[in-house]
């Protein structure tokens, strides 16, 4: 019986073209992508202690969010709106794993970096409470004073609303399509991340097109875009009020519509993450 088990086993094995040894080789590559993820979480862990959310927030999101994309990633299927998750092939593992690596030695340098040129490592200023993004320096009484005088004007010159960041991101569609590429989850993974840490922001997406097709199924089009990406900030925990989407159709090319990677191009969603301006 034994003897019939194992035939079965080894017939069922070449079938499939699968053997012992190519199981051995996936054991120990997910063991040892295992073992890196590991590592470069704890280095996470070790830079959360140095500040590293405020000397490096962009850079530390974006770690977080490749590593999370290795075990998995999801996507809103546009016919039922609901979101599937898809596994991630061993070589898009391996390039999540090195642009983790990557994002956390950049992270690291900015955390012992002197970003404002006083002398003093970003993550020192935090815990001795000065700014790391602006240099320390002696003023006067009267300097202060119309620092003081300055700052309230300019204040009250500030209209109350939200103005644009500098963190910008942008993704394409293919051809009057508007469900999410599995290749830009992880970057709205890392905008989804900083909308989490940084709860008085608010984002707004922008949808466009080509140039093929009316104006009007253009907008309706870009538009769609648009809620796609806002109902997936909403489905991992972004609330609707931060979000603002807007449409713009056949507007603003980046390039002209002559060729199919330029059209590609073209077709695009914008993410401008705002901020309060004082006085809202």
């Amino acid at each position: 019986m034994r003897r019939l088990l194992l035939a079965f086993l080894t017939a069922g094995v070449l079938s499939t073209g699968y053997t012992a040894q190519d199981k051995q080789k996936v054991n120990l590559f997910e063991r040892q992508l295992h073992q890196d993820v590991k590592m470069l979480t704890e280095k996470i862990q070790k830079l959360y202690g140095l500040h590293v959310k405020e000397c490096a927030p962009s850079e530390i999101a974006k770690a977080e969010a490749f590593i999370d994309a290795i075990d998995g990633l999801s996507y809103i299927d546009p016919d039922t709106g609901q979101i599937t998750r898809t596994d991630i092939k061993s070589v898009d593992k391996i390039l999540y794993k090195n642009k983790a690596k990557k994002y956390i030695a950049l992270a690291r340098e900015k955390v012992y970096s002197d970003q404002d040129g006083d002398g003093i490592p970003c993550y020192q200023e935090i815990e001795q409470g000065t700014n790391p993004f602006e240099p320390e320096k002696k003023v006067s009484k009267a300097e202060l004073k119309e620092g003081e005088v300055a700052k309230v004007e300019k204040k009250g010159e500030k209209k109350k609303g939200y103005q644009p960041l500098k963190l910008h991101a942008r993704i394409h569609f293919d051809f009057d399509k508007y469900n999410i590429k599995k290749d830009y989850l992880p970057y709205l993974n890392v905008i989804t991340r900083y909308l989490k840490a940084h709860d008085q922001l608010k984002i707004k997406i922008v949808g466009y097109t080509d140039s093929i097709g009316s104006k009007e199924y253009n907008d309706r089009l870009a538009r769609k875009r648009a809620e796609t990406i806002k109902k997936y900030l909403i489905d991992h925990g972004i609330s609707p009020e931060r979000i603002e989407i807007l449409g713009k159709g056949k507007e603003e090319y980046l390039f002209d519509n002559d060729t199919s990677l330029n059209r590609f191009t073209n077709r695009r969603a914008e993410f401008f993450v705002m901020e309060p301006t004082e006085g809202r």
